[in-house]
């Protein structure tokens, strides 16, 4: 099995499929952008992720289809073990359904086989230069010129559920449990630690994946909402409006004109 190995300064990419010609598609497009560590089937990823998840691991790609398992199942695992871990799903059928499925159940994006190198290029960049980071990495954030401290460890622990859980139908109330704080503290110390209230970090979070999907044709606007955490469309309009400045299929009609 192959050891992530170096320094930090670029990310690490654990690929997970079964096909070689696949894995090495993918291992030669990121090989200027990321360290890659493969796996061909979820056994061998989850052995992976046990010992490298928390040091040399900041993103998996997974194909829905594997030999042992399906990639959803493994997507389940790895945020159930390892929540701060963003997942990318790739699938050559039922795309929109496994799309829907993956985001709800906390994927972070999807592709489309065959996989065109610049929008994974363009997903990898993305999902590997989050301030937040796992537990324990010591990773710190700006405050002012100059000046980082760490985010508090409830904090951090929020972060990373609210990551792993904004496209299902959370709450303040289980967002602070998870924290270990009362709806009243967390509250407080939320809006200290990221300068924004709970709901608007939620809505932006919703909104930010929203905007991803909509470049989707093939998904409905309806479903890009519901894929996200919003079951009212209206809702998804509104809130998506006051974030963008633009109603969902106006951003979409930009995207295509640009």
């Amino acid at each position: 099995m192959e050891i992530m190995t170096g320094g930090r300064d670029v990310p690490g990419v654990l690929v997970v499929d079964d096909e070689p010609r696949v894995r090495s598609f993918l291992r030669d497009g990121l090989t200027a952008r990321a360290r890659v560590v493969e796996a061909e089937d979820s056994e061998r990823a989850i052995e992976i992720l046990q010992q490298q998840a928390r040091e040399h691991v900041d993103l998996v790609l997974v194909d829905y289809v594997l030999p042992t398992g399906s990639g959803l199942e493994l997507l389940q695992i790895t945020k159930r073990r390892w929540p701060w871990l963003p997942v990318v799903i790739f699938t050559g059928f039922g795309s929109e359904e496994v799309a829907v499925q993956a985001l709800r159940w906390g994927a972070s994006d999807y592709l489309r086989k065959p996989i065109q190198l610049d929008a994974l290029l363009q997903i990898v960049g993305a999902l590997t230069t989050r301030s937040e980071s796992a537990p324990g990495s010591g990773k710190t954030r700006g405050k002012g010129q100059g000046e980082a401290r760490a985010v508090h460890p409830n904090i951090e622990r929020a972060l990373i559920f609210m990551r792993a859980h904004f496209a299902k139908a959370i709450t303040l109330t289980d967002v602070a449990r998870e924290a270990g704080l009362s709806r009243f503290h967390f509250c407080r110390l939320f809006h200290h630690e990221t300068s924004v209230k709970f709901h608007e970090y939620l809505h932006d979070l919703r909104v930010s994946q929203a905007k991803a999907l909509l470049a989707d044709r093939h998904l409905r606007i309806t479903e890009v909402a519901y894929a996200v955490g919003f079951n009212d469309l209206s809702h998804f309009d509104r809130t998506f409006r006051k974030i963008v400045g633009r109603s969902p299929s106006e951003y979409r009609k930009s995207m295509r004109c640009a």
